[in-house]
Order: C-alpha cells, then structure tokens, then sequence
C-alpha cells in the first residue's frame, strides 16, 4: 500500500451540484464498483455553500463560512474554540509588520528573479541572431542596422562569442 494522500479543495460553489458540504473520492473500478484502488488517496471537495448541515459536523460549517469571510463577527460567532483560535492567529499574522515585511521582500525579489530571468533569454536571442547573421556574412554595420541596436553593442556581443 502506498502512502495515504489527502487532497481538500475549498470552493465558494458547488462543483458537482447536489448541494453537499462535503463530497469525498476515492478510486474505484468503473466495471467492478466494489474493487478499490488501495492507492491511499482521498480527494475531498468542500463546498462553502452547502445546504444539508445534518450530513456534517457543525464545526465543518463553521469553518466553510470563515473561510469564506474570515471577520471578527463570523468568527464571533462560531461556537469551536479551534476557528476562533485560528481566527486570532490570522489577525496576528496581517498586523505583523514583519510578515508584511517579509512578504513583500519576497515580492520583490521574485520580480527581480523574473526580469532578470528575462534580460538572460533576451541576451541570449541577441547573441544567436548575431551569431546567425555572422554566418551568412553580413557585416556588423549590416546587423546593427536589421537589429535596431548600437554598432557598439553588436562588436561587444562579437567579442563574447
């Protein structure tokens, strides 16, 4: 047997449309429905806006409406300690001007990691298209003038090939 996977989706609409809270899935043979796929996987969908609370725990409900408003009067008005619990938590983690900190260096550098990501592959579309040019002969006057760029730029790109 394989390691147990859980998968938990949370959507703000019922995905398959019989108004459940809750549907859970796990593999099955389409032609023998009683042979399982011991394969350790669970996929539960929870829907926010289900509409038969007898089927499910209370405290599931709860949840499913924090987390569709997570406010200080829902999570009033939840009766589990754990939702109020997390509720405080979540308020301390968005006024830590550290975690706003840390979130936005993080922002930043994955920006920076990108546009530096993008100047590479542009450098590197400059130096084949010159390479490629080069071959068929064309001078660097010529090359600079179908690239649009510098004479300056193309002999350094040169010199570094």
């Amino acid at each position: 047997m394989l390691n147990e996977v859980l998968v938990v989706m949370i959507t703000p609409f019922d995905l398959f449309g019989y108004g459940l809270y809750r549907y859970t899935f796990q593999m099955k043979c389409e032609e023998i429905p009683e042979l399982k796929l011991d394969d350790g996987a669970t996929r539960i969908f929870l829907n926010t806006r289900g509409e038969h609370p007898e089927l499910v725990l209370s405290e599931l409900i709860e949840l499913l409406k924090y987390m569709q408003h997570s406010t200080d009067e829902v999570s009033g008005a939840c009766e589990s300690k754990r939702i109020q619990e997390m509720h405080r938590r979540v308020c301390q983690i968005r006024a830590s001007e550290k975690t706003e900190v840390k979130y936005m260096q993080t922002w930043e550098e994955k920006i920076l990691i990108k546009q530096e990501g993008i100047a590479e592959g542009e450098k590197k579309l400059l130096m084949s298209l010159i390479k490629k040019k080069l071959a068929k002969n064309y001078s660097v006057e010529q090359i600079s003038e179908m690239l649009e760029i510098d004479i300056s730029e193309v002999e350094n790109i040169i010199e570094k090939i």
